[in-house]
Parts: structure tokens; sequence; C-alpha cells
């Protein structure tokens, strides 16, 4: 048994636990420790092998919605998703928030780069995505480095009058290889692992990987009920990885604060089979996962699709409108052949054509339901997600599908291609051949496993809101009803942060971090808050 004891106890080191560790450390003398159930890969281990790098992801990349339906991809590393995404940058949406504030009765997270936000210096939303695409690198890449793929989009949106516009990556000395998903081998990415995880390490924070924790340790006292840690075990270190600070076994750390950061399925995972109370039943519920529905085209040349850097454009034309993003992303081969329609040799003739396929996807900022959750499973030991689309969102979707099959064609693909095996078209599959056949969009059922719609921006799990009824925590990430735990990731938005979550998920934690090292007394010492 190993027994460890900080000021600060933080689960998960990828977008939010990595920078509220980080800025903890910079701005504080707390003792940190960042715990990671993962592996610690640096960039010697990333091979640009799909197949080997399916270790990064949750469940090896078979994590998905309890029905098999919807793949739920997620880094299971240290860096957690800012270790496997594709570097798109999106600010906080100020209008989102602001309707939080409307809807949750949120408090702080002020627009207002002259706001002290809870009357702490400079602190505010501005001031703190500052810091963030600064230490990032985040910023708009060149029209040298954008590859053909991305360029077929573009024009075949100019084309229809669509508008399209370039993305912001948060990469330094990019040299475009592709592989952005499996692992920056050249660490010109820059996710938390090479940033903020850094920086926290460079301050004294004590890093353990491969730590899965089993729950956080609550008490009771006359004050109320309070966390005073959490327990779990470190595993082995699997090959390749970093060394580990702590040898495999059964761990306990003692701390003043936890502050659960282990992303939108593992949060309320972890809140619920820590028994933390919640009366009315509000873990683990309105998961948002911003269904993504691709489409392939065919083209009569070849293309320079994944080389390059992967996604540099993309369409929010019908976002207001329509509630979907269109984003120029592009698959691997595993990937792919997993995401194309047909069977036997009807699908190995797509895979043959792999090099003169185009791509992009349509992302929906879904509509939260109850019935949507995450639940933890003691007998299967794992958290269980239970997802269906409304019908609302599969006629967005509908609509998305129509718009992607007309962009394509505009772009020049001789076919387009839905992953989907429902019979749309008259030839029984959802292969379309002229522009004209996209109004046949409007026959798709999204049967689940047999169109395939995918998820990689888990969100709003354990929502903040000042009433516990509708929420679990509060503005401050601090739980309803428990006195030094928080929750900070993207769990904790309300609801869709309204665009790829990375940046808005290290504002958040940037901004937390900022208001304990200015609130300190509120956690540490004889003043600390009662619940």
């Amino acid at each position: 048994m190993t027994n460890v004891t900080c000021d600060v106890l933080v689960i998960g080191s990828g977008a939010a636990g990595a920078t509220i560790a980080a800025t903890l450390a910079e701005s504080t003398n707390l003792s940190v420790v960042l715990v990671e159930k993962g592996a610690y890969y640096g960039a010697e281990f990333f091979n640009q092998r799909e197949l080997d790098m399916m270790t990064l992801l949750a469940e090896n990349g078979a994590r998905s919605t309890a029905d098999g339906a919807i793949p739920v991809a997620g880094g299971e590393c240290v860096g957690g998703g800012t270790t496997v995404n594709y570097a798109l940058s999106f600010d906080p949406i100020p209008a989102v928030w602001r309707g939080w504030r409307q809807q949750y009765g949120l408090k702080g997270f002020s627009f207002d780069a002259t706001s002290n936000d809870y009357g702490v210096s400079g602190l505010n939303l501005p001031a703190v995505l500052r810091d963030v695409r600064t230490r990032c690198s985040v910023h708009e890449p060149a029209d040298a480095e954008v590859n053909d793929n991305n360029w077929l989009f573009a024009e075949g949106c100019r084309r229809l009058g669509v508008s399209a516009r370039k993305f912001e990556l948060n990469m330094r000395g990019c040299i475009g290889c592709g592989f952005c998903g499996q692992g920056c081998a050249y660490d010109a990415k820059r996710g938390t692992m090479v940033t903020y995880l850094q920086d926290a390490l460079q301050k004294g924070v004590r890093l353990i990987h491969h730590c899965s924790i089993d729950e956080v340790r609550l008490v009771r006292s006359q004050r109320g009920m309070h966390a005073v840690g959490a327990s779990g075990a470190v595993t082995p270190t699997k090959p390749g990885s970093r060394s580990n600070t702590t040898a495999p076994g059964p761990v306990t750390i003692q701390a003043n604060l936890v502050i659960v950061s282990a992303g939108a399925i593992e949060s309320p995972a972890l809140l619920q089979r820590s028994r933390v109370p919640d009366p009315f039943d509000r873990i683990g519920r309105g998961l948002v996962l911003h269904p993504s529905l691709p489409i392939a085209g065919i083209f009569d040349h070849k293309l320079v699709n994944y080389r390059g850097i992967t996604g540099s454009y993309y369409s929010d034309h019908f976002y207001a409108d329509h509630g979907f993003m269109l984003e120029c992303l592009f698959d691997h081969p595993i990937d792919a052949a997993i995401a194309l329609p047909g069977f036997g040799v009807e699908h190995f003739e797509l895979m043959r054509q792999y090099d003169s396929l185009a791509g992009f996807g349509a992302m929906l900022v879904d509509t939260p339901s109850d019935g949507n959750r995450v639940s933890w499973s003691a007998d299967d030991r794992k958290a269980v997600i239970t997802y269906r689309l409304t019908e609302s969102d599969k006629q967005k979707l509908r609509y998305a599908a129509a718009r992607m099959v007309q962009i394509m064609f505009s772009a020049g693909a001789k076919e387009a291609i839905l992953t989907s095996n429902e019979p749309v078209t008259p030839r029984g599959n959802a292969i379309f051949r002229a522009p004209s056949e996209a109004a046949l969009c409007e026959k798709l059922r999204f049967a689940p496993n047999e169109t395939l719609v995918s998820s990689a921006h888990v969100q709003a799990s354990v929502k903040m809101s000042e009433d516990p009824r509708t929420g679990i925590a509060d503005s401050r990430g601090e739980v309803h009803g428990v006195q030094g735990l928080m929750v900070c990731d993207s769990s904790a938005f309300p609801t869709s942060c309204g665009a790829n979550p990375m940046i808005a998920i290290m504002s958040l934690a940037r901004y937390q971090g900022r208001r304990i090292a200015g609130e300190q007394s509120r956690y540490f010492g004889p003043n600390r808050r009662s619940s």
C-alpha cells in the first residue's frame, strides 16, 4: 500500500486536469498530485501505426454506447484527448456561456476583460483564454499547409455559396505527417502533455500514471460531508511508457481538495461509485455527444487526403439555423474501413480507391435529454453510455447529409458515400451518383448499427448549476453538499459548449485554477467553507 498526502489531488491529466494542476503550481505553494489512469507515452512512442496507437484510447478505441451504435472516442493517456485529437481550436462562445448564466444561474465567467471575478484580480474569461492560446500556440494554418482534401471541401462550399473558413490549430512547427490522431511524434501539436503538464512537473507537481481511482473518499462530520482524498491502484507500467513515480499496488491519497477532471464519461462514473449524494438524480444525465456523420467522395484522380494537416477548413454556415458545423477531416485506413458501407467485394472495391477518396463530416450540437446518460455498472465494472438521437436531431442530420452530398459533388466527386447501409437510393444503398439524389437523405432513419455516427466531444454529464435540482456542482465547480470536492472538465458544462471543446475546457480549468489560488482560505485553513 502506498500512502500519499497532498493539498490538492487532481484526477485526470487531459485538457482540464493538466491545466488546472499547472495553474495551481504556478500560482500557489500548494502541494499537488496529478493522477492519470492511462500511460505516459511521449513522442518517442508514437510510431504512426494506427493499430498500435489504439492503446492511447479508452477501451483501446472500442468504447461505444451501450447498443454499440455510436463509437465514443476519448484519450486514456497522459494528456487525454489533447494527445489524440486533431488540434482543432475554438474559443469559448460568449452566447453559450451567457445562456448558461441565464438558464443555470452561473456566476462569474465574465467576458469583460476588465472584470475581477470573485474579487480575484484580473480573473475573467478573456484573460485565461489569452493564456491558453499563447501557451498552446493557437493560430491559423498557412495556405501552403492546406492539403487536397481540405481544398476540395473549401472549393465545393464556395461553388454552392456556402461559407467556409480555416480552423485555428494548437500547433507549432508542424511537418504535415498527417498522424495527429495517433499522437504527435514531433511534439508539434501543443496538447497538455507538452505544455501545461511540463509546466506542472517543473513546478513540483507529482504525476502518478497507470493509476485507476476506485473512489473519492467521503466522510461526515459536524460540518457536513467532505472529501478527504481518494483510493485506487497503480498498475504495472506498460511497455513504451515513461517511468512512474509510484510502485504498482494499492494507493491511498489524502488531500484537502479533490478535483475530478476525468472527462465526461469517467467523472460521473467516479462520482456514482463514490456514492456522492445525488438527491435529484442528476449525475450522468443530459449527456451531450456532438454526434458526427461522415461522408466520403470518390474522385477520378489521386488526392493528398490524410497527409499534411488533416483538418484545416470548416464551415459554420448552417450553425445558427440548423445546429451543425461541417468539418474537414480524413480517416486512416482502419477507421475508414470501419466507416465505409458495404460488405465483401463491394467494401473491398471502395477501400481500393482509398487514395482517391475525400472526406469531411457534419458535427451536430445535440439537444440535451435526460434519457441520454452515463451510469456506473458495478457488475461490469465500467461506465455504461446510454444515448439515442432525438427526432429533431435526426432531422437536422438528414438536412446536413443532403447538404454534404451536394458539396461533395460540387467539389468534383464522381460518387458521394454516406457511412450508412440504409437503402436510401434506388440501388439499395447510401452511395449517391448525382447531386439530384441528395434529397433522398430524407429517407435516413439513423437506425442503430446501420448508419454510423461517431463522437469525440463528450460533455455535460456533471452539470454546473447554482440550483442543485438541475446540476451537481455550482459555478465554482464545487459539488453541492460536499466540501472539498470539485468537478472541472467538459462534464461540468451545462450543455454543449457549442464547438470542439478543447480550448473551452482548458479555459475553464485555467479560470478555476486562478480562482482557487485567489480564494485559498475557502479550501485550506480554519476558515474553509462548510457544506
